[in-house]
């Protein structure tokens, strides 16, 4: 039977016919008394947290309990559940475009983000340059936007530092990026260490003019950025623990995908990057 969609950041039919077996595969040893919660709906509420930005305690009542929600979070969070669904949505992804399941390039760059009280304790700090108190989100993404590593860190820290911890968690996941792109403020050590640490070469792709202007490459994760600016869980960094927040764009991310697995009509569409197919 088809469930009726409640609210807009619920699953469809066809999107749960994808996730479900991703983050529930079946276990014919499990022991114990099978689950009563409704797993599909603990995702609706978490889809429809990060989209609207509410609070755990203001999910609607239609909902299980928020404190099972929060409790199943933490859970999945602890076990990389997220992630785990981030990577292969992302193959089906690009298979689905027509490249291969695991790119050969990527692009880097951070983003700062205004904190909140709950975030003002561990891992925070003030961006001089972007004049913004809180944390910064770095990411590497492929040619066409999909997210394959997060670290959030304090927005004091230098991003040519903090970009080898990114490229360090890319390469525990995968080993088939052989070229990042980044921005020129990734030149002063980071190339270097890159060069001397692993296989990974990186190519700075400069700014030759003054104003705006859609740049090579950079504005595909500049994209990234666009689509996840769209989750209002997102507009600040309201979470306590950094792994939180970066467990926060792995489900955003899963459900962009899902949206671009399964597109309805008259919603917008990815624009497929110009990229090699192999990429």
């Amino acid at each position: 039977m088809s469930a009726k969609q409640r609210y807009p950041s619920d699953l469809t039919d066809e999107e749960w016919a994808i996730l479900e077996p991703i983050l529930f595969p079946p276990n014919p040893y499990r022991l114990g008394r099978p689950p009563t919660v409704d797993f599909r709906e603990v995702c609706n509420a978490l889809f429809y947290l990060t989209k609207t930005g509410c609070q755990w305690r203001y999910l609607p009542k239609d909902f299980p309990p928020h404190a099972t929600v929060n409790y199943y979070h933490s859970k999945w969070m602890r076990n990389g559940l997220w992630e785990q669904a981030n990577r292969v949505l992302r193959e089906r992804c690009r298979q689905q475009a027509g490249r291969n399941a695991e790119p050969s390039a990527g692009i880097i760059d951070s983003q700062s983000a205004k904190g909140s009280p709950e975030s003002g304790g561990e891992e925070s700090g003030f961006d001089g340059f972007k004049r913004v108190k809180g944390r910064k989100r770095h990411i590497i993404v492929d040619t066409m936007g999909y997210v394959l590593a997060v670290l959030v860190h304090a927005a004091n820290l230098v991003d040519t530092n903090m970009a080898r911890h990114v490229v360090s968690r890319l390469l525990e996941v995968n080993d088939t990026v052989k070229v990042i792109f980044a921005d020129g403020g990734y030149m002063s050590g980071f190339i270097n260490w890159c060069a001397e640490n692993t296989q990974v070469a990186v190519e700075v792709v400069k700014r030759n003019c003054r104003g705006f202007k859609v740049l090579p490459k950079r504005w595909v994760v500049e994209r990234t950025f666009g689509w996840l600016s769209r989750q209002r869980r997102l507009s600040r960094d309201y979470e306590r623990l950094p792994k939180t927040s970066e467990t926060m764009i792995y489900v955003s991310m899963t459900k962009i995908m899902l949206q671009h697995l399964c597109p309805k009509e008259n919603t917008w569409k990815t624009k497929v990057s110009e990229e090699p197919a192999t990429a």
